[in-house]
């Protein structure tokens, strides 16, 4: 039976549609630590790891959008995590772990694989993509940092990536409310904004999943805006209530498109 028969949520919207998240990266099995971007050395005593973080914020995204009125669900294409506190947030989150974490080959790079949906759509991580397609999904974002470095540098072109045909109107309103509210607004970003994007090239990071949800017509983000070795923003999402405010920004955006359409 497919592992997506075995899942299912509740919510709000009387329609079926739903927001999916998805916590960028995943916790290797048994292990303590994700994979991702992460800091390269620790802010006010704790270093930030992408993963990580995002299974204890991602709820705060979620409580915004459900909030509102509207169903939303948390995906990982991992396996739950068995050590804590990571354990603790995933239940606290209620997240369907997808069970297909990244394989490598034997010469170490992540081998990519089919989408189910649009077999002609390729990347590693499509489990989380195929998902949303899966729910009939009303948008589909995936939450995750950025590094331009394993050192410290005050990198400040983050973006919001969209797909082509279907994004462009969510990702402008998800970077909108960042602007107003996060960057230069507590996160020093030395006075820039971040853009939005499209990213659709086959074989760039996070296409294939852009592309797929594109061809069932589902807008779908990418979230590339906070840098971890980025001593600022660093220094930003190392403070609980500010991390949280920066989750609850990106729910924001995500409200304000599904209120406009």
């Amino acid at each position: 039976m497919p592992f997506f028969a075995l899942v299912s949520c509740g919510g709000m919207i009387p329609s079926a549609e739903v927001v999916t998240l998805d916590i960028g990266h995943y916790v290797p099995k048994g292990a303590g630590t994700g994979t991702g971007a992460r800091t390269p050395g620790a802010v006010n005593g704790r270093t930030i790891e992408e993963a990580r973080f995002w299974y204890e914020y991602s709820p705060y995204v979620k409580r915004v959008i459900e909030r509102a009125g509207y169903r939303c669900v948390i995906t990982n294409r991992g396996y739950a995590p068995t050590t804590e506190p990571l354990a603790s947030h995933a239940r606290r989150a209620g997240v369907i772990h997808l069970n297909r974490p990244d394989v490598r080959d034997r010469r170490g790079a992540v081998i990519r694989y089919a989408s189910r949906y649009h077999p002609d759509r390729v990347s590693a991580g499509m489990v989380s993509a195929d998902y949303a397609v899966w729910k009939k999904a009303a948008c589909a974002v995936f939450l995750h940092h950025n590094s331009s470095s394993d050192r410290w540098r005050r990198t400040c072109n983050g973006v919001v990536y969209y797909n082509r045909r279907s994004g462009a109107k969510l990702a402008a309103a998800v970077a909108g409310t960042l602007n107003q509210s996060i960057l230069n607004h507590g996160m020093p970003n030395d006075g820039k904004n971040c853009t939005t994007a499209i990213r659709w090239i086959p074989g760039t990071a996070g296409a294939g999943w852009m592309n797929t949800c594109d061809d069932s017509g589902i807008p779908a983000i990418l979230i590339e805006t906070a840098f971890l070795n980025n001593p600022d923003h660093a220094r930003y999402l190392a403070e609980p209530s500010q991390a949280v405010r920066y989750a609850e920004a990106i729910g924001e955006g995500v409200v304000s498109w599904l209120r406009s359409r």
